[in-house]
């Protein structure tokens, strides 16, 4: 296959999940009063994050589809920059896939709740940073580094070697986990849920 398809594969998922995640930060950011006069957007940036981040997630799979008919399984398993390409490519996929799936769960009421919609948008935030790693890491494949591999170092991770993750990013994921277990736990909704679902999106 012609790597020039993935590529522009690879352009049409990150176009859309950069569309999909402002729209999910603008409908966190509207819960504060200074962006009061525009909550008006709320019900369009809502269905404009769902659609766009839709999209992007399954053009996604496609990319990883295209990206092993250039670079057969075998090879790729061998080499730690593109196992780590392909572990981002999946963190990317189960990050955003875990916001449609708490977006369709939920419903609109997501943004309505301040705890829920900030877990929403940080979601769309870490699925973006793993999109940029995965494009960071194509562009140093291509020998065209994009320069993010050192922000991602100040993690603690190296991306051109297999991802090994110190103690104390272990500690924090862990303790974002617990976290999100706690808010599930105690997130016993709002008399506000027998209103119509349509004219709280975006309310405080």
């Amino acid at each position: 296959m012609n790597p020039a398809f993935h590529s522009i594969v690879v352009h049409v998922l990150t176009g859309t999940l950069v569309f999909g995640t402002f729209a999910a930060v603008a409908l966190f950011a509207l819960r504060f009063s200074v962006f009061a006069r525009f909550r008006y957007l709320a019900p369009a940036a809502d269905q404009a994050a769902l659609f766009a981040i839709w999209i992007g997630t399954v053009v996604s799979l496609a990319g990883m589809a295209t990206g092993f008919a250039i670079h057969s399984l075998e090879p790729s398993l061998n080499s730690p920059v593109i196992r780590n390409k392909i572990s981002s490519g999946i963190l990317l996929i189960v990050t955003y896939g875990l916001f449609l799936f708490l977006r369709h769960r939920i419903g609109p009421r997501i943004w309505n709740n301040d705890l829920m919609a900030g877990f929403a948008a940080f979601l769309t935030v870490a699925g973006m940073h793993w999109n940029i790693v995965v494009n960071s890491i194509g562009g140093d494949v291509a020998g065209v580094p994009s320069g993010y591999e050192s922000l991602v170092r100040l993690s603690g991770v190296e991306t051109r070697f297999t991802y090994y993750l110190p103690t104390w990013t272990l500690l924090v994921i862990a303790g974002i986990a617990v976290a999100t277990l706690v808010l599930a736990y105690t997130d016993r909704g709002s008399k506000d849920d027998a209103q119509p679902e349509e004219a709280r999106v975006g309310e405080p």
